[in-house]
């Protein structure tokens, strides 16, 4: 029996289920019957990995007067990492692997896909399946957030010299209670949260290029303008999520820097809009993988409604310019009303868009992306002055 064959049957599909991660959560209670991580298991998991080294820094201030952990409450980092992105990463979750499994199987349900095609298809389902629960995967994962973690606690001390985080004695950095809490636990978490997120975005990536290489049973005429495929713009929302976190991130960093140093106007507006850029990029980025198939299907059906059109156009001009009509009536002839369908169909296929996705989900991955950054930009203008600019120009 051949790997296809044997996938034949099997329509499990999930990002989510499976994998240790996903075993530790359902031991410790925190996924639904499911086997989903509930909203009580972002809240956990957030508070797990702020609360603890709050105590620390706390705990240690109290014990050694030559060191202060208040530096832990101001920090901005602190608050977006541990709290504000771990919940929102698996917060997101559930959200997510429901609409994953949704337009997976909408791909059947639509019938763009023929029988023959059906065990290629759940093959595909399972392979995806198989790498987002992979535990080789997920170590790997764990060992680059614990490898990071441990590059960029020292690092952060060697620059600041001391912070909550720990000091710098000569050539040693010497790293706090609460330091050392967030360099074995707090930070690897969250980089194993974002790096796992990822790792099914790749996932989810390659199973649309498996897809797109099926003989799919693509419409022209399709009201959707994208022969069919325009279910696939809910596709951005699942991600929205895990953008917005690292957003927060890249927005606390920046206003963290800024505080520290001053930059020129301009390089702050362009790093804003870069990554404004890279993130819609990024997230649509899967999408291309159809403008193969939909151009394929957009120039075959120019060519045959074209065909279609002429042979029509050609007996409707026959029929009532060169022969005058027959003494028949044109008003309520249906050959007029064919004329206009035909017109229509042609229409159609020429509006065909090339990648499956509307304004509507454009904007909402804009906002999801952008929202965090307004911190940055309200440290570079003031509030009033944006309200009076927003009324000015928008109102």
């Amino acid at each position: 029996m051949t790997e296809i064959q044997a996938d034949a049957d099997s329509d499990r599909f999930s990002l989510v289920v499976g994998g240790p991660f996903s075993t530790l959560l359902r031991w410790l209670r925190l996924t639904g019957p499911d086997q989903l991580p509930t909203w009580r298991a972002a809240t956990a998991l957030a508070i797990a990995a702020w609360l603890p080294p709050a105590l620390l820094a706390i705990a240690q201030s109290l014990a050694d007067p030559r060191y202060s952990g208040l530096g832990y409450f101001s920090d901005g980092m602190v608050y977006t990492r541990y709290l504000i992105a771990i919940w929102f990463l698996v917060a997101t979750e559930r959200y997510g692997d429901n609409r994953l499994i949704l337009l997976a199987q909408h791909f059947r349900a639509a019938g763009l896909l023929s029988d023959d095609d059906l065990p290629r298809f759940r093959h595909a389902l399972g392979i995806a399946d198989r790498r987002s629960a992979s535990a080789v995967a997920e170590l790997v994962i764990l060992a680059a957030a614990l490898l990071w973690s441990g590059l960029m606690a020292d690092l952060t001390v060697e620059l600041a010299r001391s912070s909550w985080q720990g000091a710098l004695v000569g050539d040693q950095v010497t790293l706090s209670w609460a330091g050392s809490l967030t360099r074995f636990f707090s930070t690897p978490l969250f980089m194993f949260l974002v790096l796992r997120w990822i790792w099914r975005f790749l996932v989810w990536t390659a199973l649309l290029y498996r897809l797109s290489r099926l003989p799919l049973r693509l419409m022209p005429l399709h009201p959707d303008r994208a022969a069919g495929l325009g279910f696939l713009s809910i596709y951005p929302s699942i991600f929205s999520g895990f953008i917005f976190a690292l957003s927060a991130v890249v927005a606390a960093s920046m206003i963290t820097d800024l505080a520290l140093q001053r930059h020129d106007p301009d390089t702050v507006w362009l790093a804003l809009a870069l990554w404004l850029a890279f993130s819609m990029l990024l997230i649509l980025g899967p999408l291309l993988v159809f403008v193969h198939p939909i151009y394929t299907v957009r120039e075959r059906a120019l060519l045959e409604y074209g065909r279609l059109a002429n042979q029509h156009h050609l007996e409707f001009h026959r029929k009532w310019i060169e022969d005058g009509g027959r003494n028949e009536d044109i008003l309520g002839s249906e050959d007029v009303s064919s004329a206009a369908d035909i017109n229509a169909a042609v229409e159609t296929v020429q509006k065909l868009r090339f990648l499956p996705v509307d304004f509507a989900a454009v904007l909402q991955l804009f906002v999801a992306t952008g929202a965090p950054l307004l911190a940055v930009v309200l440290s570079q203008i003031p509030l009033q002055s944006l309200l009076q600019w927003f009324a000015g120009s928008v109102l």
